[in-house]
């Protein structure tokens, strides 16, 4: 959350507004998510949520560009499916015990960054995949050889998919859309063998 407020700060900054009209708004929702509020009550936290700095975001919303379109529901309920299968292909694995560790990893990486997508938007998919993928290339002869496993066709499933959402919700930077490139070029060493 802090890293989307600053950008909501670099993105006023750069519109041209007056810092006054919304850096008390900012400011107010940064204490409300500090570390040490964590103990308090939501009343305590609440306080610093006021009608003004709800209303002070909300022309903060309207002013900023649309960075990215929404993922459709279905499309991430879709890779959620995907994730899951993949989870119960891993529970009765024979894959070596490395490359198993390495697609858990996948699991939670593709977890994590869904449950971060309401907040940070597709560049958590991005980053996950970004994550992902290097990763891959490191144990790229565990998955060469089992390349044919389900466990590994499901990972790239699940990747392909992921990848295809988040650069369909990207509209900021077309050359940033890279994931279902970078997959293709992945996939095709894995399926090559080279």
């Amino acid at each position: 959350m802090t890293r989307e407020l600053e950008l909501v700060r670099a993105g006023m900054a750069k519109a041209d507004f007056s810092e006054g009209l919304y850096a008390p708004a900012l400011n107010a929702v940064e204490s409300a998510l500090s570390p040490l509020l964590l103990p308090a009550t939501w009343n305590q936290v609440r306080s610093n949520l006021s009608t003004e700095t709800l209303l002070a975001l909300g022309f903060c919303s309207e002013i900023l560009p649309d960075e990215e379109s929404e993922i459709p529901l279905v499309e991430l309920q879709a890779i959620e499916g995907l994730v899951a299968e993949l989870e119960g292909l891993l529970r009765n694995s024979s894959l070596p015990p490395r490359l198993q560790a390495v697609l858990r990893h996948h699991v939670e990486l593709m977890r994590q960054a869904l449950a971060e997508y309401p907040i940070a938007g597709a560049k958590a998919l991005r980053e996950a995949a970004r994550s992902g993928l290097g990763e891959l290339v490191e144990v790229r002869e565990a998955v060469v050889e089992n390349n044919k496993s389900a466990e590994v066709s499901k990972l790239a499933q699940a990747w392909k998919q992921l990848n295809t959402a988040a650069d369909a919700a990207l509209k900021a930077d077309k050359l940033l859309q890279l994931g279902q490139r970078a997959w293709h070029l992945v996939e095709g060493m894995f399926q090559s063998g080279a």
